[in-house]
């Protein structure tokens, strides 16, 4: 399987005190515990060639030129990137930077974590709590 290309968030799992709640883009969280969580249910991921991984937002039509001015710079698709990481696959498995550094007893931890992918094909993001879906 190959990842490249543009992804979007089909589940978000949230660990809550009565269990594990699931949201997606259609039925998004409205309790204030989790604010911003409808707003990166609208994110794209975007596995680029080169190992670069970019978490997408969309610009509406009437913030591009807002956001030209504080150089934001706005694809053609209407997404700009807010972030960049790296990724890359090693043995067919999926590995994304999440910039996470450390130790543990000493040892250096490593910064990259799996990105598994599920019988379906759509990849288990930021430690199985986001399903991601091909676009």
């Amino acid at each position: 399987m190959d990842i490249r290309g543009i992804w979007k968030v089909k589940e978000v799992r949230m660990p809550t005190p009565d269990g594990e709640k699931v949201f997606t883009p259609d039925n998004p969280p409205t309790d204030e515990r989790f604010e911003g969580s409808a707003e990166l249910m609208q994110y794209r991921t975007e596995f680029a060639d080169g190992g670069v991984l970019n978490t997408l937002m969309r610009v509406p039509e009437e913030m591009k030129e807002e956001a030209a001015k504080h150089g934001v710079e706005v694809r053609d698709d209407g997404y700009a990137v807010i972030e960049a990481t790296e990724w890359k696959e090693e043995n067919g498995k999926y590995f994304y930077d999440t910039k996470i550094e450390g130790e543990i007893l000493g040892e250096k931890c490593d910064p990259f974590a799996e990105i598994p992918v599920t019988e379906d094909g759509c990849l288990l993001y930021s430690y199985g709590m986001i399903l991601l879906e091909r676009v």
